[in-house]
């Protein structure tokens, strides 16, 4: 329901789950009704489904989807194709620019994490920071980041986080669960920031403005 054009899940995999926190708890609900976007990084894009989700909601927005997986870029792609200002990118994202690969292959499709890799490893996919994707989402300003990296957050957070003066709201979802120390990371680049935080779901939203 609100959904211009049909949307794509796999039968039997994470898809399923994925798709009810989305479109029916509606986990990326953001409680700010003085907020519209013009310019959104979905990192862990996943399948497409927050990005379709903010794209329904907020029509003028540009929304860059980031999704290292190939197989969840595939049906992202699918997903995403009829709504024109909706980009996706075959990338992760890092402290620093480097390369990494999918260090569980074998688990679901949403809970894949990220580990560094060599150049010459065959299933490596570019990493970037976010001020470059922010960057290639051509802004000075990000008006929404949304983040779900399945525990990259603790390595993102602990480096060269000058790019949250260019954010104006993060949802993020916190995996301490996975890797411990990822809160911290969090809030240990928030010290000295002023902000206001909410609770949706699973996401933290953070609010800068």
């Amino acid at each position: 329901s609100g959904l211009e054009h049909p949307i794509w899940a796999r039968a039997g995999t994470s898809d399923v789950e994925t798709f009810e926190e989305v479109f029916v708890a509606k986990e990326y609900d953001l409680p700010f009704v003085d907020f519209t976007p013009l310019h959104i990084l979905d990192l862990g894009a996943n399948v497409g489904y927050a990005s379709v989700y903010f794209a329904a909601r907020w029509p003028q927005a540009r929304i860059l989807a980031v999704e290292p997986s190939k197989h969840n870029l595939a049906l992202l792609e699918k997903n995403t194709r009829p709504w024109s200002r909706i980009t996706s990118f075959q990338a992760a994202v890092w402290s620093h620019p480097t390369v990494v690969r999918i260090a569980n292959p074998e688990d679901e499709p949403n809970a894949y994490r990220m580990s560094e890799a060599t150049a010459d490893n065959t299933e490596a996919v570019p990493a970037y920071t976010v001020d470059q994707l922010i960057e290639r989402q051509g802004c000075a300003k990000l008006d929404l980041l949304k983040m779900d990296v399945e525990g990259a957050e603790a390595e993102i957070f602990k480096h060269n986080t000058g790019w949250l003066d260019r954010v104006s709201v993060l949802m993020i979802e916190l995996h301490d669960r996975i890797f411990p120390g990822c809160a911290q990371s969090l809030y240990n680049a928030l010290e000295g920031r002023r902000f206001r935080q909410e609770i949706v779901g699973a996401n933290l939203a953070i609010d800068f403005r």
